[in-house]
């Protein structure tokens, strides 16, 4: 975060040496600044943590090192940050004149430039085209002014819906941050060429299925024209992307933007069990969480894939590069808290694992140095990407016909916050990561009976295969009610069952509050059609609760009340 002390300096010196001040027209260089270069960024003095997480619930924040902070400013947050009366100093665009916009596709295609937007399409087309073998251009959806969001599919039976662990690597959901744009095109390419050699990435592109999603805000990164030209953070709306994903404890959710929709549609329907999400603006590897202030249930696993991140970049870099935090890696809320994040949405709202990785403490990084970003980071990517071949895997089937089960995997004593995982739907098929250490795993499926397996990881990089076939229960459950949620036992001791309302049928997070508002817990399921969803919330205090039911993404929620302990009738 070096070039965050240059700009105070910069700015101090600029004011005339004294600090912080307010304009006396307060806020029309900020509101100037977004109609002429479509947003307004704006330098503030560290506030403190809890300062800093109740302003980054307000505004987005896109760089912060604890002695000042970056907030990007749209026309959807600006009047609140001018009326909020805080202090500031705006700061200026990037000079424009360092992006070299290349002339065609092919030059483009050298990874020194910017492309134009028809150059990406055409890009995206030419490696689909040149190895049709290998790789398959998919359209994750289209952003409010109708451009394609892209992405490729690399396997090497691409047109398959194999049983093989999903990857995806994404990049520019902040327009203005385009430097992993270029590595993930220029990654696509040389997966799909050195797959034909011996090596790492011919064995990445034949064990895994890779989908690589360069740029997913377009308007944001070329707004009104085909070129490059004063990109902004924020989608066409003037919503952060990256603070728009769902989360059941904002009590004032923004309206779900078209991109962020179809990129959930698109993720829930892959199911990616390992993913990365490319920015620019800091050097370090950032893994969940980013929003609750304290451990992953996978805390070593997701520090150590962090970790050897780092280190192999150290190995090829110039000295000093992604050191910030602890040596280039940090859990998301020590750095600071952000809400409705794409990371912690894949984490926890999807089972899945994913980490945002900072490549350049400059946002708009120049034509002139992608080349060496590339250098000190693809073996990097490459490894991060091998990570989803290790761990536990297997087959979940039903004991007596074959057919794949849905299985929820859980580790006794380990998983919360919902991150335990599930079989594929489809394929019966699970991965799960986990650091060395023996585990106990719960295999379970409404209507079946649960089976106990101990697994021993002995490393990192261990692999252990496991099928399990699960016997039929014996068992009838109550009808579901019309519209209510019906719970038993009730009273209980915090283990209960809910039978959900037909409307529930689906992915559900279920939540537990006090009567007071405050969330005790919660957990994200699949609500099966006539079967109960099992509750485990026995570390509890006595009292009363209110348990609420809600389909995602998008509603409808249903609620009942549990009874948590022995409570005396009056």
């Amino acid at each position: 975060m070096r070039h965050l002390l240059l700009i105070w300096l910069f700015l101090l010196l600029a004011g005339g040496g004294d600090g912080f001040c307010q304009n006396p027209a307060r806020g029309d260089d900020i509101l100037d600044a977004i109609e002429k270069y479509g947003q307004a960024e704006v330098v503030i003095a560290y506030p403190g943590f809890d300062a800093m997480t109740a302003l980054a619930s307000r505004f987005s924040v896109s760089s912060c090192d604890g002695t000042v902070a970056l907030l990007c400013l749209s026309l959807v947050t600006a009047r609140e940050f001018i009326d909020s009366g805080m202090e500031y100093r705006l700061i200026p665009p990037a000079d424009s004149k360092g992006f070299f916009t290349a002339g065609s596709a092919a030059e483009a295609m050298m990874w020194q430039s910017y492309p134009t937007w028809q150059h990406y399409d055409t890009i995206m087309h030419k490696i689909a085209d040149r190895w049709p073998g290998l790789c398959t251009l998919d359209t994750i959806g289209y952003s409010v002014m109708g451009r394609a969001i892209l992405a490729l599919k690399i396997s090497d039976n691409s047109s398959d819906d194999e049983p093989r662990p999903k990857v995806m690597l994404s990049s520019t959901i902040h327009g203005d941050e385009p430097a992993g744009f270029i590595m993930l095109m220029r990654l696509a390419e040389y997966l799909a060429c050195e797959s034909e050699n011996e090596g790492l990435a011919s064995e990445l592109t034949s064990r895994l299925e890779i989908w690589i999603n360069p740029l997913a805000n377009p308007d944001g990164m070329y707004r009104n024209s085909d070129t490059m030209i004063y990109p902004v953070r924020a989608n066409s709306n003037g919503y952060d992307l990256n603070r728009n994903f769902p989360d059941p404890e904002v009590t004032s959710p923004q309206p779900l933007q078209k991109e962020t929709l179809d990129m959930i549609k698109f993720m829930e329907e892959k199911r990616f069990v390992l993913s990365v999400n490319l920015h620019s603006g800091a050097e370090v590897v950032n893994y969940p969480w980013d929003k609750w202030t304290r451990l992953h249930a996978d805390d070593d696993w997701f520090n150590q894939i962090s970790r050897r991140y780092a280190d192999t970049v150290h190995r090829y870099a110039d000295k000093g590069y992604m050191t910030f935090l602890d040596d280039g890696v940090t859990r998301g809320w020590e750095w600071y808290t952000v809400r409705g994040g794409r990371q912690d949405f894949v984490t926890w709202g999807l089972g899945g694992r994913e980490v945002t990785l900072e490549i350049d403490d400059i946002r708009m990084t120049q034509g002139s140095n992608l080349e060496a970003l590339w250098q000190w980071n693809h073996r990097s990517l490459l490894h991060y990407l091998a990570e989803a071949l290790y761990g536990i895997r297997g087959k979940v089937t039903d004991a007596e016909t074959g057919d794949p089960l849905p299985a929820r995997i859980f580790i006794e004593g380990h998983d919360s916050d919902s991150s335990h995982t599930y079989a594929d739907t489809v394929t019966g098929y699970f991965y799960r990561y986990a650091a060395p250490g023996k585990y106990n795993i719960i295999y379970s499926c409404p209507g079946y009976q649960p089976y106990r397996l101990e697994a021993d990881l002995t490393s990192w990089d261990a692999r252990m295969t496991v099928d399990v076939q699960l016997q039929k229960q014996d068992k009838t459950w109550p009808d579901p009610p019309l519209s209510r949620l019906l719970i038993w036992p009730n009273p209980s001791d915090g283990r209960f069952r809910i039978m959900p309302p037909q409307l529930l049928v689906g992915e559900v997070t279920v939540t537990v509050s006090s009567t007071s508002g405050s969330v005790a817990g919660s957990y994200r399921t699949t609500a099966f059609s006539g079967f109960p969803l099992q509750c485990d919330f026995s570390g509890l205090s006595t009292g009363i609760y209110i348990v609420a039911v809600r389909k995602q993404p998008h509603g409808p929620t249903v609620r009942g009340r549990v009874v948590i302990g022995r409570v005396q009738q009056q």
